[in-house]
């Protein structure tokens, strides 16, 4: 007689949580179909553990305690008096609100020609036929975990459509706020299209006006047009009870540029993962990342890569900083098929530990099938360098102030990159901000 799985608290309640939903979520038929097939696939398999390759880190399945409810309508006037996360005045801000877009505080006026911007729970319930053909996602991403809960339970979220040779200078600031109590979860989905020639820049900042264990699930398809430019920026910004799931999934045509920065700040339990494909050749992509961890936080950075056309090149470089009994996670796997001749990729991450406690666990990796490639990648795990340390202690800087100097210098290396003035200036701040209360 076939053994039976037990199931956690998590697993029960996401069981229960699915069929009271179910009907209330937006979409036509096809659209349920789609999601049952998502949570079906969850369901079968239960929340995946360390014997599960790819989550090998993160077990979900130990460390979720429980799956909260659907968010409610959240409470304007909070969300109207929220600081920005982000302070820049040219960008739009387009606000999704425990898990639904509210065009009521988004900046819609004078949008620039060439760029639409609309809700997908409305093209879901119009039943529009690009945005159910977007849902349909190749096997390797749709049955991932975190991208099966979003398809089963997405309530909103945008469709952003550039058209060719539009270039949209104001950056396109999409703003994920969580707001109430009790704890909530949200699901939100957005479809992004950059047509052939386009420029656009994305910022994504995901935060939350309570300190409670909500949970959010932010997963962003972005398909970028042959010579088009996309500069993402994603700030993780939930407090320290959250729980985190982002994913972003891109396609990178012929001759186009796309870069991509995370930035993991807070949640309990974060995952950041990427899912990339080089779909036309002589294109580039630049993958970064900080994270920064203190307390018990676990913050897992997944990259899949694959280099699916001739003479694309990408630079991957993730730094993690880590204390108390923090770990640290990054993942990364860039794939050669043979018919991808003058790849060039290079993939390094480094982790600077500052307890004995701390943990950083790196699984770089490469699969090359071509003989014509310049690939490389790297991982460093380390304390503080203490002849650094000593050189600066020599010149009269006090201990923890010369400590966090030298933290600044290891993200800078990575954060620099950030072409967006006011996020570089928000991040450094946020760093600065995290190093001065260590040091109280």
């Amino acid at each position: 007689m076939a053994a039976t799985p037990i199931q956690t608290p998590a697993e029960q309640a996401l069981a229960a949580l699915y069929p009271a939903e179910r009907t209330s979520l937006p979409g036509t038929a096809d659209v349920i179909a789609i999601r049952d097939a998502a949570f079906g696939g969850v369901e079968k398999s239960g929340l995946p553990h360390r014997r599960v390759e790819d989550w090998k880190y993160t077990d979900l399945r130990a460390r979720l305690k429980t799956f909260p409810p659907a968010a409610g309508p959240a409470d304007v006037a909070r969300v109207l008096i929220a600081a920005p996360a982000v302070d820049d005045d040219k960008a739009r801000r387009l606000v999704i609100a425990n898990g639904r877009y509210r065009p009521e505080l988004s900046d819609l006026n004078g949008l620039e020609p060439g760029l639409s911007v609309f809700s997908l729970a409305k093209a879901l319930e119009a039943g529009d036929a690009d945005v159910l053909a977007a849902l349909k996602l190749e096997d390797a991403i749709a049955t991932n975990t975190a991208v099966a809960l979003n398809t089963a339970f997405m309530t909103d979220g945008l469709v952003i459509v550039v058209a060719d040779d539009a270039v949209i200078e104001r950056p396109l600031e999409l703003v994920h706020i969580a707001e109430g109590e009790p704890a909530a979860s949200t699901a939100v989905r957005h479809l992004v299209t950059v047509g052939k020639g386009a420029k656009v820049t994305l910022i994504e900042t995901v935060e939350s006006l309570d300190t409670v264990a909500h949970h959010s699930n932010v997963m962003t398809v972005i398909n970028v047009g042959e010579g088009a430019a996309v500069d993402h920026i994603r700030l993780q910004l939930e407090p320290d009870e959250a729980v985190s799931l982002t994913s972003l999934v891109a396609k990178i045509g012929q001759g186009a540029s796309f870069d991509t920065f995370n930035a993991a700040l807070g949640a309990s339990l974060a995952r950041a993962q990427i899912f990339a494909e080089f779909t036309g050749r002589d294109a580039r992509a630049g993958f970064r990342g900080v994270t920064m961890l203190n307390g018990r936080r676990h913050a897992d950075t997944t990259l899949f890569l694959v280099h699916g056309a001739e003479n694309c090149r990408s630079r991957e470089l993730y730094k993690a900083v880590i204390d108390d009994e923090a770990r640290s996670v990054f993942a990364g796997r860039i794939a050669v098929p043979s018919h991808a001749q003058k790849t060039d990729a290079r993939m390094m991450t480094a982790s600077l530990l500052l307890s004995e406690e701390a943990e950083a666990d790196a699984k770089p990796e490469l699969e090359i099938f071509a003989d014509d490639v310049q690939c490389g990648h790297g991982a460093t795990c380390g304390a503080i360098d203490d002849d650094l340390l000593f050189y600066l202690l020599s010149r009269g800087i006090p201990k923890t102030e010369a400590e966090s100097m030298l933290i600044l210098a290891f993200l800078g290396e990575a954060i620099d990159e950030i072409q967006n003035q006011a996020v570089h200036d928000a991040l450094i701040h946020r760093v600065e901000g995290w190093l001065k209360a260590r040091s109280a």
